[in-house]
């Protein structure tokens, strides 16, 4: 019993981390392309990256179920996509902190004057101290060490939103007889 429940976990990281690897490399790529474009700061940026992360996670709880007889349990099926996010998100973090501090430094003063645009838009009543005082917060974490952490967490949080709501219609329970003596 043990020795079958540990074949399963290393099959569900092994999944993960491939189907990881393969959303991380996505997302760089998609990244790199949206840079060229000149469009990497724009909702088109953050709605295809949403895209490929569900796409990711979909396909990789689907690979995973595939190899598991046709057989991946809530559980099991949540825990593959929030892996395969966690795995993308330290790839595409590593990809950040060198984009942001060797390959386009300037790109964080650019991130910075949108911020505040965004913060201006949103609230144009702001004082200047109240803005100094926001940015200056924003100037600490808007670092290339700061952004790749963000990124880690942010990931992998909505790989796990995304990892509910997909595993809710790709579960499937072994309900034969002799899933009841095992």
């Amino acid at each position: 019993m043990e020795q079958e429940n540990k074949i399963k976990r290393i099959t569900i990281v092994g999944n993960a981390l491939n189907f990881g690897l393969i959303l991380g490399v996505s997302m760089i790529i998609a990244a790199l392309l949206l840079y060229i474009l000149n469009v990497s700061t724009d909702k088109v940026a953050q709605y295809s990256n949403m895209l490929l992360v569900i796409t990711g996670i979909i396909i990789g709880i689907l690979n995973y179920k595939k190899n598991s007889k046709g057989i991946a349990s809530y559980g099991q099926s949540l825990g593959t996509g929030v892996l395969i996010g966690l795995f993308a998100s330290i790839l595409v973090s590593i990809y950040t902190f060198i984009f942001y501090k060797f390959i386009d430094p300037g790109m964080i003063d650019v991130l910075l004057r949108k911020a505040e645009e965004q913060m201006l838009e949103k609230n144009p009543t702001l004082t200047d101290e109240q803005i100094d005082m926001a940015m200056g917060f924003t100037r600490k974490i808007m670092t290339p060490l700061g952004i790749s952490i963000s990124n880690i967490f942010g990931l992998t949080f909505i790989s796990f939103i995304a990892s509910l709501i997909i595993s809710f219609f790709t579960k499937k329970v072994d309900n034969s007889f002799e899933s009841n003596f095992k």
